[in-house]
Order: C-alpha cells, then structure tokens, then sequence
C-alpha cells in the first residue's frame, strides 16, 4: 500500500514529467504548470487536506484568481498553478524529492551532514570522510549523522578571496567509498570537490579581474584557475593527495608544503590534471621520505633528550613525596611535645591545666599549618611542571605518535603523580588523627579545670580557736564537780 508521503512524491514527478518546471530546494519544492487531466487535479486537491508527514504542507496558488484553488473548483485544460511542497527539517539532514534539486544543492551550497534524494538509486549512494548521500525513504526515520573527522585546511592555505575560496573543513570533499553507479548527485558533487580539494592544497589563493587563481610556491610559481572545467578528471588523484597531507599522520604542515612545492614543479601547461597530480604525490612522498631520514638523528637526539627529562621528572616528584613523609616525622614529634611536657614536669607541683591545654592546641595548629604549606607548595611545584613540560614536548610530538608518547613519557610521569597523590592522602589521614587527639586532650584539659572550680569549699569549724585576753562567757565554761575539786586540793 502507498502511503500519503509516497503519493505526493508519485504525483510531483507526474506534474513535472508533463511540462512542468522544479524550482526545489532544500525547504521546499515549487512546481509551475496545468494540470494534465481532471483527475490529476482532484488527486491533488485531496492531498491538500489530509495529513501529509513527514512534508509539513501543500500550496495549490492559482495566479489568475491571486489566491489558492478551492476544492470544487472546476477542471480547465492549459490553466497554470503553482504546486509548493513544504519539506521537513531534519538535523544536518536535507532531503529533495527531485535529483535536479538535489544537483544544484550540491554544487551551489555547502552541503548539511546528509543529503538524500527519493529519485536516487540505492546503488548510487557515496559517502565522504563528513557528507552521507543516498536515496530518501519519507516513511523512515531519519536521525543526524555524526562525523567525528573534521578536516581544517585554513591554518596552512593564505586565502585572499573575499567570500572565502578555502574551505573551513574539507571533510565533505574526501571521498570514503565510491558509488556502484554514478548519479548526476555524484557528478555535481565531484565537481565541487575537486575545486575545495585542490583549494586546500595550494599555497595561496587570490583573484585578479574577477577570476580566483590557486597557486603553489616552487619553485618555480604555479597557478591554477579555480573554475577550470577539466579539474573534475582529476578528482581521484586529488582525493589520494588530500588523504595523505592530511590523514595519514600528525605533521601535516610538513606534507603540505613538501606538496605544494612538488605541485609547483609538477605542473606543466599542456600535461593533464590526473598527470600532473598523481606525479607531484609520488615526488612528495619522496622528499618527505628522505626527509624523515635526514631527521632521524635529531629525532633519536631528542628522544634521548625526552628520556633522561622524563626519568628527572618522575624522580622529582618521588623527591616531594619522601619530603612529605620526612615533614611527618617531624609533626609527630611536636604533637608529641605536651605529652612530654605533662609527664616530666614537676611531680611536687601540678601542672596549670590551662598552660597544658595551650601547648596542645598550639601543637595542632602548627601540624595543620605545616601540612597545608607543604601540600600547597609541592601543588605549585608540580603545576609549574606539567606547563612546562608540555611546552617543551610540543615540538617532539610531531614526530611519535600518541601511543608512544603515552607509554615514554606520559605513562611513568602519571605513575609518579599518582604515588605523590596516594601518600598524600595517607598522611592527610594521620594528619588528622593527629589533630584530633591533641584538640581532644587540649578540652579535656580546660574541662577538668571547669569542673575543679566548681567543686564547693569545706564547712569553717565550729569551736573556733581561744584568743588571749578575751571572756569566755560562763556557759561556755567547763563545770567542777566536787570530786574534782576534792582531787585538786589534794
């Protein structure tokens, strides 16, 4: 069974097969002409009020009336409507229902991540290192493509052009695998490529009289013209020239201008593109071959160089962590000085509960101070490295890849780090533990201290002492009796 969408895209080609111009584009596709039958007619005047999705709308405009046409208007033979077709948005999807549309969005635009034709053959669909073309299903679900590999060829082209002759990213010019069949989408599009191509390994590119020249600095000088309707020829030999500057490893300004100078002496007037192409590739290849030998013995230099500066590295920080466990040692004794302190002071004297509390929280202070400004310092220290060890390793970069950067000298710098890291927080652990025993002991002092002054003062006695000379009231005397009176005269 069709469905809507395939019926609106069944009945624009019958519209446009009959006489009727396309004027399509990727928001929507204007269609100019009569109807060719009654029928033709009404089908479309029902489309018009159904549910169209994933097409967002449908315009029949009638210029004789100055409005649209209206569902029960009759059938007149050579009357001109204008059909307009809203199409979906997608995401860095552009989708045509016409290959003539999707032709000239090709070839005048750059192009979203993909671009789809209902009118292409399966057979028919490329795909570039950033562009997907290929036929358009409506009753399927789209979704955005991602393409990760990103092309910037801006940083080694000087581009005097205006509106800009050298593209931000040639990634949607680079072909990754080639149609079964070619398609006049293919066609347009190669024609396109092979100018952003060339544009993005030239030397330089500027107009004169309104003509955009790509030149390449030998010598000798050589220059190309930008709209050069043979280029197209050369697109395969191009697309292997741009795959090796800019694909096949990291020193790509190396390769660039070793093959804009061997462009330069390649070219001849009357040589074809493909020729001089695929000879000026095979001559860079040469030179930058011979040129990686003549570098060699720098390179081992230098490697030498990176080892020893790496094997300095990782001891200058194993130094800082055995200097961060020394400094504990030295914290310990301190916080053990109040102890010390307590135990062999004077035993005939207590010691003051206050001056003993002070030496406690004095010693916590000084633990967490000295931690802080050894972490702190030995933090800058190793940020102050890693700066300048990345500012120094940029040049070597470009000649080990990063699998071997990371197992010389990133790898066992990182290791080191990690084991600075590791005894940190170990002795940040006992550092704490240290700091809470002597605040402890320092308020467990000043509490012992509260609790003797609250403690009350003993009841006064209740015969108090004689003072000479003064009366002793008579109650208060003791009593004789007559037998102690008898032993006194006695």
């Amino acid at each position: 069974m069709t469905s809507i969408s395939q019926q609106v895209i069944e009945l624009a080609n019958n519209f446009a097969s009959h006489g009727g111009t396309v004027d399509e584009r990727a928001g929507a596709a204007i269609l100019r002409g009569p109807f060719a039958t009654s029928e033709e007619q009404e089908q479309w005047l029902a489309l018009r009020s159904r549910d169209l999705t994933p097409f967002q709308s449908l315009q029949i405009y009638d210029p004789a009336l100055g409005g649209d046409l209206d569902s029960d208007e009759p059938f007149t033979a050579g009357r001109s409507v204008v059909l307009t077709i809203r199409k979906p948005n997608f995401e860095q999807i552009a989708v045509f229902i016409f290959s003539a549309g999707a032709q000239s969005y090709l070839r005048e635009s750059t192009p979203l991540r993909k671009v789809l034709s209902a009118a292409m053959e399966a057979r028919a669909a490329f795909r570039a290192l950033g562009l997907e073309v290929g036929p358009w299903d409506p009753d399927q679900i789209l979704t955005p493509p991602d393409f990760p590999v990103h092309v910037r060829p801006r940083a080694f082209v000087r581009d005097y052009v205006p509106e800009r002759e050298v593209p931000e990213d040639l990634s949607p010019w680079m072909l990754f695998s080639k149609p079964a069949i070619e398609s006049i989408e293919y066609r347009a599009w190669r024609e396109v490529a092979a100018r952003r191509l060339l544009a993005g390994l030239v030397s330089s590119a500027a107009r004169e009289d309104d003509v955009t020249w790509l030149q390449v600095a030998g010598p000798p000088k050589a220059q190309f013209r930008a709209d050069d309707p043979n280029r197209p020829a050369g697109y395969d030999q191009l697309s292997s020239c741009a795959a090796w500057v800019f694909t096949s490893g990291q020193d790509i300004e190396a390769r660039h201008l070793i093959f804009a100078s061997e462009l330069a002496r390649a070219y001849r007037p009357t040589a074809p593109l493909p020729e001089v192409f695929a000879h000026a590739l095979e001559s860079a290849k040469a030179t930058y071959e011979a040129h990686v030998q003549s570098s060699s013995r720098e390179t081992l230099k230098a490697l030498s160089e990176l080892r020893k500066s790496v094997i300095d590295e990782a001891q200058k920080v194993t130094q800082r962590t055995q200097d961060l466990t020394s400094g504990l040692w030295r914290d310990v004794a301190v916080s053990a000085a109040p102890f010390v302190l307590k135990i062999l002071g004077d035993a005939t004297k207590a010691p003051n509960p206050k001056v003993t509390a002070g030496f406690y929280f004095a010693a916590a202070i000084f633990i967490l101070i000295s931690f802080t400004l050894q972490t702190q310092i030995n933090e800058s220290y190793l940020n102050n490295q890693r700066a300048a060890r990345a500012r120094w390793f940029e040049t070597l970069y470009n000649y080990i890849s990063s699998d071997e950067r990371e197992r010389i000298a990133d790898g066992p710098i990182r290791a080191a780090e990690q084991s600075y890291e590791t005894t940190k927080r170990r002795i940040a652990l006992i550092y704490s533990v240290l700091t809470l025993i002597l605040l402890g002991f320092g308020v467990w002092e000043l509490t012992q201290l509260r609790q003797a002054n609250a403690v009350p003062a003993p009841p006064a006695a209740s015969n108090p002492p004689a003072v000479r000379g003064a009366s002793v009231p008579a109650s208060s005397r003791p009593s004789t009796t007559p037998a102690a009176a008898g032993e006194k005269q006695k």
